[in-house]
C-alpha cells in the first residue's frame, strides 16, 4: 500500500462525453478536478471520430492523476474510464487477484461491450423493459437460495440445459451475495421476459459500489470481497450493466435464450 495515506485512493472512474459538448459528466464516481476537462474531450472527440478504442497509459506523474484512460466510443458518446492504483495493494480478501487486475478487468470488459455502465435514467429504462416474470425480496441467505431455486426453474422452463441453468444461477447468486455483503443487506432481485432474453435485475440500496472494500479491512460483521464475483458474471452471461451510486447498485444481467 503507498505510504503516503493523504494521496488519492485506488479507484476505477467513469465519464460520459456526449458528441459536440464542451465538458464531461460523471457515470460512476465523481469527476476528478485535477483531470483537464479539455483534453478529455479532445481525446474522446478523436475516439468518437475514429470510432476505434483508444487508451493512454500516464508515464509521467503530473500529466494526469490516473493510471490508465481509456476512451471507448459508444455511438453518439464516448465512455471515459480514469483507472488510478498509486501503488496501492490489496491487504485484505483473497489475494489471488491483486487491485489492478480487478480494475483492468472491469475496464477491459467496457472496451470490449461485455459490461456497460448506466446512468440513472438507462438503469431506469433497463429495469423497466420486458415483461416480469418474477420480483422477490432479498434479505438473508434464505431468500438467496430461494432466489436460485426460482431462476433454476424458469431457465429450465425455457429449455436451457443444464450447463447454461448452472452457470446463470452461479453469476445470479454472486450477484446478491455481493447485494447481501456490501449492499446494506437488503434488496431485490427481478426476472424480467424479453425477445430473446431472460433479464435479471438485481438491485440494493446500500452505500454504492467502492473499491476500497478491496484495500481497507471490512467493517464488523462485513466481509472483504474477492474480487472473483464480478469475474464470474462477466465470464459466463452474456451481457452485463451496472449502476452504482449513493443511492445503491443495480446489475442488469442478461442471458440470451434464442
Amino acid at each position: 500500500m503507498a505510504d503516503d495515506k493523504t494521496s488519492a485512493p485506488a479507484s476505477l472512474r467513469v465519464y460520459r462525453y456526449r458528441a459536440g459538448a464542451e465538458t464531461v459528466e460523471a457515470v460512476l464516481g465523481t469527476l476528478d478536478p485535477e483531470v483537464p476537462q479539455e483534453d478529455l474531450v479532445a481525446h474522446a472527440d478523436e475516439a468518437l471520430e475514429r470510432d476505434t478504442f483508444m487508451c493512454y497509459a500516464v508515464s509521467q506523474a503530473d500529466d494526469f492523476v490516473a493510471d490508465e484512460l481509456c476512451f471507448v466510443p459508444q455511438g453518439d458518446h464516448c465512455d471515459i474510464l480514469s483507472i488510478h492504483t498509486d501503488g496501492w495493494q490489496r491487504h485484505h480478501g483473497d489475494h489471488r487477484r491483486s487491485l489492478v487486475e480487478i480494475l483492468n478487468d472491469l475496464a477491459a470488459a467496457v472496451a470490449c461491450g461485455k459490461l456497460r455502465v448506466l446512468d440513472a435514467g438507462e438503469v431506469e429504462r433497463a429495469a423497466a423493459d420486458g415483461l416480469t416474470l418474477l420480483e422477490r425480496d432479498i434479505r438473508c441467505t434464505a431468500d438467496l437460495q430461494a432466489a436460485r431455486e426460482a431462476v433454476d426453474d424458469i431457465l429450465r422452463e425455457t429449455g436451457a440445459d443444464d450447463v447454461t441453468r448452472r452457470r446463470t444461477v452461479l453469476c445470479i447468486s454472486e450477484a446478491i451475495t455481493n447485494m447481501l455483503l456490501h449492499g446494506g443487506g437488503h434488496g431485490a432481485m427481478t426476472v424480467r421476459r424479453l425477445g430473446d432474453r431472460l433479464r435479471f435485475v438485481v438491485a440494493d440500496r446500500g452505500p454504492g459500489l467502492n473499491f476500497l472494500n478491496w484495500i481497507e479491512p471490512p467493517a464488523e460483521g462485513g466481509q472483504a470481497s474477492m474480487g472473483y464475483g464480478y469475474k464470474i458474471i462477466l465470464d459466463h452471461l452474456d451481457s452485463v450493466a451496472l449502476h452504482t451510486g449513493s443511492g445503491g447498485t443495480t446489475l442488469v444481467l442478461d442471458r440470451l435464450t434464442s
